[in-house]
């Protein structure tokens, strides 16, 4: 494996270093999905502005270890040898709380380790070992009672791409099984302006880099986002909002991938009860690419945009969240110039009883990607499902058991295809 050049990742570096400097200038927040109106009451400050209460111990630390089969750890279409496998990973997660701040840590790192995996496509010295790590921080500060500013940020080290990551993020990431990092942070101010009017005005700066160099070639890259919301409190269940982003596509390698975009949305944020709650953002986006390489495609693209999530506490045991994305993304091959994305999960968690917790995970993607150099154009889609099942047997100490099956179909790039079962069982100590 290659080392990831640290210098290419100087953005994010600056950014942490000013989040970490400055800890009260920034709030957590998710793009395009926020619930609050960001109104400030002078009775919210009317209290004790200190440090707060605190847990004696606001650390946990997991550690889980886990075993199971996996029927094609190298994700190959063809001939793919199945391989019992190991798992050991430690978890951390700190909370934080006061009046006018609030932050969470959460960081992790595991090793998966395959007893027959065999070399495939991959003549490294490592294909036995899968590597991966996270770190995510959130921390949101009301500097003013008008004033509200936030952060969130995520970084990952991964051997393999997961659905989770591909539906919860606006970046896209191929499918190849190989190692890469990856990380998106935003940053936003929300300031009420009257009872009824505040903005959100955000940055986020996405991150993607494969430590394979030709696939470096074309898919290391930054993602720049800008956005300001213009969000009208209709009732008090209700907001309309308007909004405005500029995109800046920005490879380290193949810079005529480059290009910016310009969104023009609108949708609303509803609770339509203490349980069931919607937002939505449909609108336009504008492409416009700035090198020359695709021949006969257009220089200039025009498509729709819609995200939308729902969550519903169908019971006091039982949530479900639904999430929908359309847009234009960046491909992950080299032959095509974008790729027009549909992407639906669906999330549903069960306590049968305080001891037992289950859990569905069912998600969706299709992609129809728009071909270069004589290349046609061709379509995947991409089903992913996993269930989970945890007993808690005490306090610090748990079982799990799950399933997790992924089908990629491709009607043009048939070495992309590929079919995966994998099952385990395992246990977590929390402390």
């Amino acid at each position: 494996m290659k080392m990831i050049n640290f210098s290419k990742l100087a953005p994010a570096a600056f950014a942490l270093a000013l989040l970490l400097a400055q800890p009260a200038s920034v709030q957590a927040g998710g793009q395009g999905f926020g619930k609050s109106v960001l109104q400030g009451s002078s009775k919210e400050y009317a209290g004790d502005l200190g440090t707060g209460k605190f847990e004696s111990f606001p650390f946990h630390v997991s550690v889980t270890v886990r075993g199971g089969y996996d029927d094609n750890p190298n994700l190959l279409p063809f001939d793919s040898d199945g391989s019992w496998f190991t798992n050991a990973a430690v978890g951390l997660t700190y909370e934080f709380g006061s009046p006018r701040t609030r932050l969470s840590l959460n960081a992790g790192a595991g090793v998966t380790y395959y007893f027959d995996r065999s070399d495939g496509f991959d003549d490294g010295d490592f294909s036995d070992y899968d590597v991966n790590a996270y770190l995510g921080f959130n921390i949101t500060h009301k500097a003013t009672p008008r004033l509200t500013l936030a952060a969130t940020l995520y970084a990952a080290y991964q051997s393999q791409p997961d659905f989770t990551t591909f539906n919860a993020s606006t970046i896209s990431i191929g499918r190849q099984s190989q190692d890469f990092f990856f990380s998106t942070n935003r940053f936003s101010a929300g300031y009420a302006w009257a009872p009824r009017f505040s903005t959100v005005t955000s940055y986020t700066l996405g991150i993607v880099d494969y430590d394979d160099a030709l696939i470096s070639l074309f898919q290391d890259r930054f993602e720049h986002t800008i956005g300001n919301e213009f969000r009208f409190l209709v009732w008090p269940t209700t907001t309309l909002v308007a909004e405005y982003r500029f995109g800046i596509v920005d490879y380290m390698d193949d810079f005529q991938r480059d290009s910016t975009s310009h969104f023009l949305l609108g949708g609303f944020d509803h609770s339509f009860s203490p349980r069931l709650n919607m937002s939505a953002r449909a609108g336009v986006e504008f492409r416009s690419f700035d090198g020359d390489r695709f021949f006969n495609q257009e220089a200039d693209r025009t498509h729709p945009y819609f995200e939308a999530t729902v969550n519903y506490a169908v019971a006091q045991s039982t949530a479900i969240s639904w999430t929908n994305r359309y847009s234009l993304e960046q491909p992950d091959v080299p032959d095509a110039s974008s790729r027009s994305t549909y992407r639906s999960a669906i999330s549903v968690r069960h306590a049968f009883t305080p001891r037992i917790i289950a859990g569905l995970n069912v998600a969706y993607q299709h992609d129809s990607n728009e071909g270069a150099f004589g290349v046609g154009d061709f379509e995947e889609d991409a089903f992913d499902i996993s269930l989970s099942v945890r007993y808690a047997m005490t306090r610090n100490l748990s079982f799990d058991a799950g399933y997790h099956h992924t089908q990629v179909i491709s009607d043009e790039a048939l070495f992309r295809e590929f079919s995966r079962n994998r099952y385990y069982i395992g246990a977590t100590f929390t402390f």
